[in-house]
C-alpha cells in the first residue's frame, strides 16, 4: 500500500472506501504523515476530500484543525459533501469556514442547492420545494455579499440551482447578467423555461444556441412533453435522431412519455425494440415508462409483460400498472394484482388507490371499492384526497345506487369538489335521473360556471327523457354564459404518423376516400338493422349544422381512415378527446362485428375494446 501511495495521490478516492475501518483510515493517514505528503496543502486537501466523499466526515473534520487552516482543504470538504449522498451537510460545513470563502466554496455551495433541489422534486425524503428555495436565495444572497456573485461559475451554478427550484423569474434575471454564458448555463435556462411551461420562449433560445448537447435536448424534449405537446416533442425527437445525438435513457422516457400521450403504438413499440436491439438495461424509471405507454396505448397484454419482465419495481411501476388495468376495464384483475403488490410489502399511496377505486368502478366492483376506500386510512395510513371520494361517488353512481352516492356526498368530511358533482351528474346520465342530474349541474356550475362538458352531460339528460325545453334552457344557459362545447378531435396512427380528425372536417388529404368508406359503412350497418342514435346529437345541432353530421362525427372519420388504411387483421386504434357519444358507441361496435376487426378507442375517461360486435365496457360508462 505504502508503494501505491508513493506512486500517485489520486489513488486516495480507492485507498478510502466507504467501508473502511478507522484502523486502515489511520493506516492511510500514517502513510502520508511520514511520505511528507500531508505536509502540501493540495495533498492535505485532496485527503480531506477523500474521506468526505467516503462518508468519513467525522474523520475528515479531525484533520482540518490539525494544520494552519488553509481554503483550499475546506473547499475540498465543501466539494465532496456538495457531490455526496447527503449535500445538505455541505451548509454546516460552509458556516464553520475559519476564512472568507472564495468563488470556489459559493460554486460547490451552489451545487449543493441544486442537488438538494432536484432531490425534493423527485419526491425523496429532502426538505421540502419552499424551504429549498429560501436556501437557494439565502445561497445567492451571500455570494453578493462576500463580493463573488459575479464569478462566471457561481452565476453558471445560480441559474442551474433556480432552475432545479423552479423559480423562473430568478432564472432569467440571474442569466440576464451574464454577458457569455456557457452551454451549460444556457442549457440551464432552457430547462428552466421548458419545466415553466414557457416551451416556445425555450424553443427560440434552443434554435439560437451554436452548440447543443445532449442535455439541452433533453430539456427541450421533455418541455414538450410536460405541457402535452407531444407531436413537437417526436418531432424533435426526429431531429435529434438526425442530428446524430446519443440518446439515452432520459430521452427514450420522455419518447415514451409523448407515445403514451397521443397513443401512438407503432412509435413506442420501436423505443422498445430500439432498447432491445442496443441491449440497453430496463432500468426502473425506463420500465415503468414502457408500462404507462403499452397502457394508455390499449396493449394490456404487452404492459403486463414488461412489468412481469422486470427485476426491480417501485410504486410508481406497481401504480402504472394498476392504473392500465383499470382505465382498460379489466377491474378484477387490478384488484388481483393490488393484492400482489401488498403480499410483496410494497405500500401503496394516494395515486396508487386512484388507480385501484377507478377499477373497482369500471367494472362495478361496489363492496371491493369500499372495502379498498375504508382500508385507505385504517390499514394503510393514508389520508383520503379528494379524488378518492370523486371515485367513491362514481363507484357508487355507476353501479345504480344512486342513494348511496347521495348519503357518501352528504357525510363527507371535506367539501366535494367539481370531481364529485361530475361523478353525481355522469351517474345521472346513466340511469337517466334529471333530477339528481339538475341538482348536481348547479352544485358543479357553482364551483366552474364555464364546465362545457357538465352543461353537455345535463343537456343529454334531458334529451334522453325528450325534454327539449331543458335542452334548450341549458343551451341558452350555456351562450349566456358564453360556455363553449370543446370540439371532438379524434387521432389514428398509421405507417408511424399520427392523423388527427375534428368533427365535421374535411381537411385531409384522402377525404374522398374516407367519405368512401363512410356511405359504405352506412350502407352495410343499416342491412343488419342500424338507425342512428340523434337523442345526443340534437344538443350539437348547433355545433354541426343538421342532423345528419353525426355521420361526420371525429371518430367515425378516424374509423373510415383506419379501414381503408391499415391492413386486414390489423387492430384500428383511436384515442378520442371527448367522451364517445352513444350513437358512436353502439356505431364502432357494429362496425366490429361487420367489418370483422377489433377497435381499441380511448376517450377522456377510458378505453372500450370493441370486439365480434360487443365492448369491454359491457356499455357501461
Amino acid at each position: 500500500m505504502a508503494a501505491r501511495l508513493r506512486d500517485s495521490a489520486t489513488l486516495l478516492p480507492s485507498l478510502v472506501g466507504a467501508s473502511s475501518p478507522e484502523s486502515r483510515l489511520r493506516e492511510i493517514h500514517a502513510h502520508l504523515l511520514v511520505s511528507g505528503r500531508l505536509a502540501s496543502p493540495s495533498h492535505h486537501a485532496d485527503f480531506v476530500a477523500s474521506l468526505a466523499s467516503s462518508s468519513h466526515l467525522s474523520y475528515a473534520c479531525l484533520l482540518l484543525p490539525r494544520r494552519p487552516a488553509t481554503l483550499l482543504a475546506h473547499n475540498g470538504l465543501l466539494r465532496a459533501l456538495a457531490r455526496g449522498p447527503c449535500p445538505g451537510l455541505a451548509f454546516a460545513a460552509f458556516r464553520e469556514l475559519p476564512l472568507a470563502p472564495d468563488h470556489y466554496s459559493f460554486t460547490f455551495l451552489v451545487r449543493a442547492a441544486t442537488s438538494l433541489a432536484a432531490a425534493a422534486s423527485s419526491a425523496t425524503p429532502m426538505p421540502t420545494d419552499v424551504a429549498v428555495s429560501l436556501l437557494a436565495g439565502s445561497v445567492h444572497a451571500a455570494a453578493f455579499r462576500h463580493g463573488h456573485a459575479a464569478d462566471l461559475h457561481v452565476q453558471s451554478g445560480a441559474v442551474s440551482m433556480y432552475a432545479a427550484v423552479g423559480d423562473v423569474g430568478a432564472v432569467r434575471a440571474t442569466f440576464a447578467e451574464i454577458a457569455s454564458p456557457d452551454v451549460v448555463c444556457v442549457t440551464a435556462m432552457l430547462g428552466a423555461l421548458s419545466a415553466g411551461g414557457d416551451v416556445d420562449t425555450a424553443r427560440e433560445l434552443f434554435d439560437r444556441m451554436p452548440q447543443r448537447d445532449h442535455v439541452a435536448w433533453n430539456a427541450m424534449l421533455t418541455g414538450y412533453v410536460r405541457v402535452g405537446r407531444s407531436r413537437e416533442a417526436l418531432g424533435l425527437f426526429d431531429e435529434m435522431q438526425k442530428a446524430g445525438v446519443s440518446v439515452g435513457e432520459a430521452t427514450l422516457v420522455s419518447v415514451l412519455t409523448a407515445c403514451a400521450q397521443m397513443g401512438a403504438l407503432e412509435r413506442g413499440m420501436w423505443v422498445h425494440s430500439y432498447v432491445r436491439s442496443r441491449g440497453m438495461r430496463v432500468s426502473v424509471t425506463l420500465g415503468t415508462a414502457l408500462v404507462d405507454m403499452y397502457s394508455k396505448c390499449g396493449v394490456v397484454t404487452m404492459a403486463m409483460e414488461v412489468f412481469e419482465s422486470m427485476s426491480e419495481r417501485n410504486i410508481y411501476t406497481w401504480t402504472s400498472a394498476l392504473s392500465g388495468l383499470a382505465m382498460n376495464g379489466m377491474g378484477e384483475e387490478c384488484l388481483e394484482l393490488f393484492k400482489r403488490m401488498e403480499s410483496a410489502g410494497m405500500e401503496p399511496n394516494g395515486v396508487t388507490f386512484v388507480a385501484v377505486l377507478r377499477g373497482c368502478s369500471v367494472a362495478g366492483l361496489v363492496e371491493e371499492g369500499r372495502a379498498c376506500f375504508d382500508s385507505m386510512k385504517d390499514k394503510h395510513k393514508v389520508e383520503p384526497w379528494l379524488e378518492h371520494y370523486g371515485c367513491m361517488v362514481d363507484l357508487y353512481g355507476r353501479a345504480g345506487r344512486l342513494d348511496d352516492a347521495v348519503n357518501f356526498i352528504n357525510s363527507m368530511p371535506v367539501e366535494p369538489h367539481e370531481g364529485v358533482w361530475g361523478a353525481l351528474l355522469n351517474a345521472s346520465r346513466i340511469h337517466n335521473n334529471v333530477d339528481l342530474g339538475k341538482h348536481a349541474m348547479y352544485k358543479l356550475t357553482k364551483i366552474e360556471s364555464k364546465n362545457d362538458a357538465a352543461h353537455v352531460l345535463l343537456s343529454n339528460i334531458y334529451a334522453e327523457s325528450h325534454n327539449w325545453k331543458g335542452v334548450s334552457k341549458v343551451r341558452n344557459m350555456m351562450k349566456s354564459k358564453g360556455v363553449k362545447k370543446v370540439p371532438g378531435c379524434s387521432a389514428i396512427e398509421a405507417d408511424g404518423k399520427v392523423h388527427e380528425f375534428f368533427v365535421g372536417s374535411k381537411s385531409h388529404p384522402r377525404y374522398k376516400d374516407i367519405e368512401a368508406m363512410l356511405a359504405e359503412m352506412s350502407h352495410k350497418l343499416r342491412l343488419q338493422g342500424y338507425a342512428a342514435n340523434t337523442k345526443e346529437v340534437l344538443f350539437d345541432i348547433e355545433e354541426e349544422e343538421k342532423e345528419g353530421a353525426i355521420s361526420l362525427h371525429s371518430e367515425k372519420l378516424a374509423l373510415a381512415f383506419g379501414l381503408i388504411t391499415l391492413p386486414e387483421g390489423t387492430v384500428i386504434r383511436i384515442v378520442k378527446n371527448l367522451r364517445v357519444c352513444k350513437d358512436c358507441h353502439d356505431y364502432t361496435k357494429m362496425i366490429s362485428k361487420v367489418f370483422d376487426r377489433e377497435i381499441v378507442m380511448r376517450d377522456r375517461n377510458r378505453f372500450h375494446h370493441f370486439k365480434h360486435g360487443a365492448c369491454s365496457c359491457r356499455d357501461y360508462w
